[in-house]
């Protein structure tokens, strides 16, 4: 089938702008942060009443002591997980109706039935573990709300997990990690210096209906690993009631969990990596460089010049770039891509509407371009460069940006080609204080990317200066440090500030690359175009010769 190539046009390429409408303009001081978000009714840090004390009988079923107690069923939970209410504590139990976890290494293998859930971050295992509740009705007024789960292992426990929100349109028999729902915001968060862990969830529970959840984590080797309710003590729901307050009458779920059915389940896994000495993480080659910082340049059209004849311009010019940035509206074209780059590892951009990403408007044809793109090279394809100022002015939220994220990182993982990289690239004025946003808003985190890039320009010039490059890049380099990710330098430039011939540029440029080199970039690309804020273009001799040098 011939898939609809939505790149640019020449003629948006001919008036300057590779990305029209939706592109960063260097000038950081314009971009806003992103609006607060609304209010969940009560703050998290609240103080706890004392627990109520938990028995297990001999069959396994959880017993609440502190009042009068009534048993409620809950529909397609199976016939030993009940909802126990103590009405004079005011306490409820809802037991887990389903859970189960996914493995990115095993896309299509199901463990609905496994004794474990797991959140797990290993160089070669990565899984989320999904658990739903069904409040019943007949609920009396809930007031505070938390998830429990137990640890099984002590092993490569990671300092903290995360709580996210869930579709509930899963079954945990029929959940891999190929057809899995898209995790959504972090809800709460809890250290796991403890067995059993909990998670405040009071402002999401507020009344009877189904409620679901992803454990997700986000620490490099280490895994959490906790008891599944077909293992025994999973994962619950307590509540605090109002007292006096009505028991809960049966409720049958609006999406019941099927109970297992008669075919055999998958085999068990063996033990995650968890359990094994954790090895080192490699990080991505960056052919044809062997290892080296690559240079490139964002590519741009000359009046009446295709995308090939401008690669071979530009590569006259510099000596030969070793990558090229490019941007794209749609759906980029098909491979070998236009232009088409040889051998080299391209950093491709594009842009889609989350909406329609998780509407599955563009699974098919980005399934396509990830199945066809070519495995003798790395490819770092970038999902919405910039999103921050589109974010703050509220063309789509932060958290459908993650979860599109989230679901072009699937399309990719099926088409099974490890030289894809999946790169965020943001603004580096989104780590500057001043800007006062949180660059983690944007981030889907380190199970979906796998590249950190950054859009950096020299804000000096208004001064008359060239920045130092720590103070550029300090932030960039010490944020992707921190993430254990490798990064690269998606878009960096300056004007010619005035008095300068180009000899301090050139210097500048030096310094920048050497500085990058050292610290492992992956590559830095300039942004060598005419924009409308100014012209970022090395024009003079002395600012081409030192990217030459740098090529």
């Amino acid at each position: 089938m011939t898939i609809r190539e939505e790149g640019p046009s020449v003629r948006d390429q001919q008036a300057g702008d590779p990305f029209r409408g939706g592109h960063h303009r260097p000038d950081a001081r314009s971009s806003r942060p992103v609006p607060p978000a609304r209010p969940r009714g009560r703050g998290r840090a609240r103080r706890r009443g004392p627990r109520p004390a938990f028995y297990f009988t001999s069959a396994g079923t959880l017993l609440v002591v502190g009042g009068s107690i009534g048993a409620i069923a809950l529909s397609g939970g199976g016939p030993s997980h009940d909802a126990r209410t103590a009405s004079a504590g005011g306490a409820t139990v809802v037991p887990a109706s389903a859970d189960t976890y996914v493995a990115r290494e095993r896309p299509g293998q199901r463990f609905g039935e496994a004794k474990k859930i797991t959140a797990s971050v290993w160089p070669d295992w990565h899984t989320e573990a999904y658990v739903a509740f069904d409040v019943p009705h007949g609920t009396p007024a809930i007031t505070k709300a938390r998830v429990e789960v137990v640890f099984d292992s002590p092993a490569n426990r990671p300092r903290r997990v995360e709580l996210r929100t869930l579709p509930g349109s899963w079954t945990e028999n029929d959940t891999s990690w190929s057809n899995r729902p898209s995790a959504g915001a972090v809800v709460a968060t809890s250290g796991t210096g403890k067995d059993r862990i909990s998670f405040d969830v009071g402002s999401i529970v507020t009344g009877p209906g189904r409620y679901a959840f992803a454990i997700t984590n986000q620490n490099l080797r280490s895994g959490a690993s906790l008891r599944s309710r077909e293992g025994g003590d999973g994962p619950r729901l307590v509540l605090k009631t109002r007292r006096g307050g009505p028991a809960p009458s049966p409720s049958t779920s609006s999406s019941p969990t099927p109970t297992p059915s008669a075919t055999a389940a998958p085999p068990e896994p063996s033990d995650e990596p968890t359990w094994q000495v954790p090895q080192p993480t490699k990080p991505p080659e960056t052919s044809p460089g062997g290892g080296r910082t690559l240079c490139g340049l964002s590519l741009e059209l000359q009046p009446g010049e295709s995308f090939q004849k401008a690669l071979t311009r530009l590569d006259g010019r510099y000596g030969g770039l070793e990558t090229v940035r490019l941007f794209y509206r749609g759906v980029p074209p098909a491979w070998p891509g236009n232009p088409n780059l040889g051998n080299r590892p391209p950093i491709i951009s594009f842009k889609m509407a989350p909406k329609d990403v998780l509407a599955g408007k563009y699974d098919k044809a980005m399934a396509h371009w990830f199945a066809t793109a070519p495995r003798d090279r790395d490819i770092y394809w970038v999902y919405y460069h910039e999103p921050e100022d589109n974010i703050a002015t509220g063309e789509f939220t932060a958290a459908d940006y993650r979860a599109a994220w989230r679901r072009l990182r699937s399309l990719a993982d099926r088409a099974g080609n490890s030289r894809l990289h999946a790169t965020l690239v943001l603004m580096g004025w989104s780590l500057d204080p001043l800007s006062k946003r949180d660059w983690r808003d944007y981030y889907p985190g380190r199970d979906v990317i796998q590249v950190l890039g950054w859009d950096v320009y020299n804000l000096g010039w208004k001064k008359r200066r060239y920045d130092d490059p720590a103070a550029m890049y300090d932030r960039v380099v010490a944020v992707s440090k921190g993430e254990n990710l490798p990064f690269g330098i998606a878009e960096t430039g300056s004007y010619l500030v005035a008095g300068d011939n180009g000899d301090r540029r050139a210097a500048w440029l030096r310094a920048t690359n050497a500085y990058l080199a050292k610290r492992h970039a992956l590559w830095v690309a300039y942004f060598d175009l005419d924009w409308s804020t100014g012209d970022f273009r090395l024009l003079d001799a002395q600012s081409r010769k030192a990217w030459q040098e740098f090529c």
